[in-house]
């Protein structure tokens, strides 16, 4: 899921705070920030797991949006192939392969849907599993969303 700090403030998520078993001391916690990289309109890749998909329906990450502090937008217009603007380099850090889903939107009437862009997109990951690009490969602008997880 992409969330883009709107503020540029270093925000706490506390109901995804991470606990791991420890060596000496039975468990430790580890807090999970969206740190403001420098500026506002920095954004994040947080896996699909249910802990971020119930924040975002529900908790903190549900409450910065609704502040107006948090954005929870995956989607994003691709210019047409080929040429500049056709593609986008996601930087998520993950170190494992995650599935990545790619979705264009698709007006049924005055209805927005968005139906799965298989066949009309290329993912490809880099050798240590921190970055995904995906590229629009039609001749035509197509606004996509795109799901990390």
């Amino acid at each position: 899921m992409k969330v883009t700090n709107l503020k540029g403030l270093r925000i706490y998520l506390k109901d995804l705070r991470i606990a791991r078993e420890s060596g000496s001391d039975g468990r430790r916690t580890e807090d999970r920030y969206v740190d403001a990289a420098g500026t506002a309109n920095s954004s994040v890749y947080l896996p699909d797991t249910s802990d971020v998909l119930r924040s975002a329906q529900k908790g903190d990450l549900y409450k910065f949006a609704k502040a107006g502090v948090l954005s929870l937008n995956d989607a994003t217009t691709l210019a047409a192939a080929p040429g500049p603007g056709s593609s986008i380099v996601i930087q998520h850090d993950l170190g494992y392969p995650p599935s990545v889903n790619v979705f264009k939107k698709v007006m049924v009437g005055p209805v927005v849907t968005w139906v799965d862009a298989v066949g009309i997109v290329d993912v490809v990951h880099n050798a240590d599993f921190t970055m995904v690009t995906v590229f629009n490969t039609v001749a035509l602008p197509i606004d996509f969303l795109i799901r990390i997880g």
